[in-house]
């Protein structure tokens, strides 16, 4: 069973004392070696937008087991590449998806802030990462659905309470949709979600690291009740294949 991580983070704290760190790239291969995880998406930690997009790009160029995932901002401040020359240049520099982080940087996630780089990630299948940790809430996710409903979007929620009620009908909405497990720690909780929706094609392997420990969901999916096809799945196979079908041409 290979493991490949949607959710792997490094780089300075950007808050609080008593965060975990993992201060640069080699440490976080160190531990991804550890663990016996193959690789993943990776961001890098940093306030300000477009110096940690730059930096992440350095700190993986040699690294073909780690994507990188870069930071959008509104295009009418100029601060990022065009929707048209991103794709490229995330290709030249080993970068597999995008995030955005609204409230760190100051804008609204509507439509017309940035619905041309999203309008570019849903034409071209380039997986949008958006995670309620990074300042935005539930609520803006599904606006965001709505206006974007064929968008490949992993959806990160920020909450170690079952979440069933609230993670459910988004996969119910929206087919494009799938589920970061760093917070799906209920029990019996990816048994219960498949037996719902047969959803095994559509849930991650996603650690936190290096908030959360990556061996915990190792642990999770190996015992999981659910088929060893479900579970190579869910450990990476989903993960490549939604990489494998993006288009950066």
């Amino acid at each position: 069973m290979e493991f490949w991580d949607c959710n792997l983070n490094y780089g300075p704290q950007t808050s609080g004392e008593d965060l975990k760190c993992c201060g640069n790239i080699d440490e976080l291969q160190n531990e991804l070696e550890r663990a016996g995880i193959s690789g993943g998406l990776v961001i890098k930690t940093l306030k300000e937008a477009v110096l940690a997009n730059n930096s992440l790009a350095e700190d993986i160029k040699n690294k073909q087991n780690l994507k990188g995932v870069w930071q959008i901002l509104p295009s009418c401040t100029n601060e990022i590449a065009s929707p048209y020359d991103l794709p490229k240049s995330m290709r030249q520099n080993n970068i597999a998806a995008l995030t955005i982080n609204p409230k760190a940087h100051r804008y609204l996630p509507r439509k017309f802030v940035i619905g041309d780089y999203l309008d570019m990630a849903r034409e071209r299948k380039i997986p949008v990462l958006l995670n309620t940790s990074r300042g935005i809430t539930l609520e803006q996710i599904d606006d965001i659905m709505r206006d974007f409903p064929d968008l490949t979007v992993i959806l990160t929620f920020d909450d170690c309470w079952p979440s069933d009620r609230f993670l459910r009908p988004f996969l119910d909405a929206y087919p494009n949709l799938y589920l970061d497990m760093t917070y799906m720690l209920t029990d019996s909780g990816l048994k219960d979600m498949i037996k719902y929706s047969d959803c095994s094609g559509r849930i991650l392997f996603g650690s936190g690291f290096p908030i959360c420990y990556m061996g915990a969901h190792i642990l999770v999916i190996k015992h999981a009740e659910i088929s060893e096809e479900d579970k190579r799945k869910i450990a990476g196979g989903n993960l490549k294949r939604l990489l494998e079908g993006a288009n950066y041409d």
